[in-house]
């Protein structure tokens, strides 16, 4: 269970933490970054081969935060991980369920009975170790070591992407330490700055890589390429992809534009480039390893559980475990659907998550990549392929991906591919038959036939498939385009008390308490802004889908 999870929870407001932010980075070993102030546009012999002490630090310590990963006291970071992912996007998105009922009876963000003391942690987080170190390297490298400032770009860009697909308007584009009341912007403007930042570390990055060819100044401090800038130009190209087209159904030429403008810079076209963090295990560690297998808090999702059984999907074994319940000595996969109700962790016997501790942590995959560009082939967007040519490469990409606590790989994926007779399976909960459901589509794998919507839906649900255990991308997916089809919670363990739909399910989360008491006339212009009252049924900009 998350045994110190309240206790990890330091309900600050985001002025006490940048203050107590600034105080540290003013007492920081910065002593050896003066001297690289000499040519931003060339690197020196001295600045590729000294370490950017204090810089790099910055950056390592925010690729550990984008999702909380360091082993430490009292397990912070795990529990972190579970308030922030595990208990939203990773349920929210149907890629796991709950098995534990926490001690209040399932009244919590499963059945969409929102405990502010959860979700309040992902704010809390992306500010202390995103955004106040990210605020240290600009003031320190903006100018003096550019690339430097690119890497922190795209890690912030890939950090407060989720913050605001979680909240909707942020404190953000005013940022800076120490400041205790930062007024809120809207989500818009703040996808703006995103866009931007993008462009500017696209920029820097491609410059320096054709000046200083094979340079990897920052290698001793990067857990996901360690130090190949060719590889975080590809990075940062797909991730612009992915945020074009998050707002396709809101700025649909805009988003062209950008999506386009990413296939000409270069994106992930091999697992070779995808954006895992490394973790050893040790000092730092997968957090889902221990939320399943020490915790026993979460398990496998009944939505995804439908849809790997009836695709017979190879890739199950890999991520799932095979468990024999009372009920039948015969092992098999079983998932629990988000919003079951149960006394204590009766569902704890369901499948686990295969998974260890030193599983490295997906931030960006190419099968991902390779579906985003089906999507836009699909819309009539120049992707470099034709919808159906990419989705099937998205597909083999996710087949030969590795995965899983054994790092193993699906095969070949050609029959999958070629399967035009598939669908969905129905779900039976072996304990309570009243959670048991229908499958919610009859959606085939094989490429056919011209029509928008199907063709949509099979992108979308083979793209969640392999977006696991990204739950909260998944999430965000679903809720821009209503794919794949997920089972809802029970209508009536929604205890919402009617402000989340069953049928289109949760759409953000409230804004967190202490911006009420700390920073209130911003959080109330915030609430101007979302364009709808502060709770979980409320829309973001680009959720469009009504």
């Amino acid at each position: 269970m998350m045994k110190q999870i309240m206790k990890t929870i330091n309900r600050q407001s985001i002025g006490s933490v940048l203050l107590l932010f600034a105080i540290a980075v003013n007492t920081s070993c910065t002593k050896n970054f003066d001297g690289y102030n000499t040519d931003p546009d060339k690197a020196t012999k001295e600045q590729l081969t000294k370490d950017n002490l204090a810089l790099g630090g910055y950056l390592t310590q925010m690729q550990h935060q984008v999702i909380p990963s360091l082993v430490n006291e009292n397990n912070v970071d795990i529990n972190n991980y579970q308030l922030i992912f595990s208990l939203m996007g990773d349920i929210y998105s149907g890629h796991q369920g709950t098995s534990n009922s926490y001690n209040n009876n399932g009244i919590n963000n499963s059945t969409y009975s929102m405990i502010p003391s959860w979700y309040g942690a992902h704010f809390l987080n992306a500010y202390k170790n995103i955004m106040a170190p990210w605020y240290a390297v600009k003031e320190r490298a903006e100018m003096s070591s550019p690339v430097t400032f690119a890497i922190a770009q795209t890690i912030k860009v890939m950090a407060m992407h989720r913050v605001t697909d979680t909240y909707g308007p942020l404190p953000y584009l005013q940022f800076k330490t120490g400041n205790i009341s930062t007024p809120y912007d809207s989500q818009e403007a703040i996808y703006d700055s995103f866009f931007k930042d993008l462009d500017q570390s696209i920029t820097v990055l491609t410059d320096f890589i054709q000046k200083n060819p094979g340079a990897k100044p920052l290698a001793n401090f990067d857990r996901i390429y360690s130090g190949d800038l060719s590889m975080w130009l590809k990075l940062t190209a797909s991730l612009k992809l992915r945020l074009a087209m998050r707002t396709v159904n809101i700025s649909p030429e805009k988003s062209r534009r950008y999506a386009e403008e990413a296939i000409t810079t270069g994106v992930m076209l091999s697992n070779g480039d995808n954006a895992f963090l490394r973790v050893d295990g040790v000092s730092s560690t997968n957090p889902l390893y221990a939320i399943s297998a020490s915790y026993n808090d979460t398990r496998m999702g009944a939505s995804i559980e439908s849809f790997m059984k009836g695709y017979n999907d190879p890739r199950i074994g890999l991520l799932f475990n095979r468990v024999a319940l009372p009920a039948s000595s015969t092992p098999d996969y079983h998932g629990i659907r988000s919003g079951s109700r149960f006394p204590g962790n009766s569902y704890a016997a369901f499948s686990s998550l295969n998974i260890a501790a030193s599983t490295p942590i997906k931030w960006m995959s190419a099968s991902e990549i390779y579906f985003l560009r089906a999507e836009g082939a699909l819309r009539g967007w120049n992707m470099g392929g034709d919808a159906k040519g990419l989705y099937e490469q998205g597909i083999r990409m996710a087949f030969s991906q590795p995965m899983g606590g054994t790092n193993g790989t699906a095969g070949d994926a050609t029959s999958y591919i070629n399967d035009g007779t598939s669908t969905p399976a129905p779900y039976v909960d072996p304990i309570n038959n009243s959670n048991s459901m229908a499958a919610t589509t009859q959606i085939t794998i094989r490429w056919e036939g011209a029509d928008f919507d199907t063709n949509l839906e099979r992108i979308l649900t083979q793209k969640w498939l392999a977006l696991y255990p990204d739950g909260h991308e998944a999430w965000s997916e679903f809720r821009r385009t209503g794919y794949p089809k997920i089972f809802p919670i029970p209508a009536s363990n929604n205890m919402s008390g009617g402000l989340i739909s069953t049928r289109l399910h949760v759409r953000r989360s409230p804004f967190p308490q202490n911006e009420y008491l700390n920073n209130n006339a911003a959080v109330l212009l915030g609430i101007q802004l979302l364009n709808g009252p502060d709770h979980g049924g409320t829309p973001l900009w680009w959720d469009t889908r009504r």
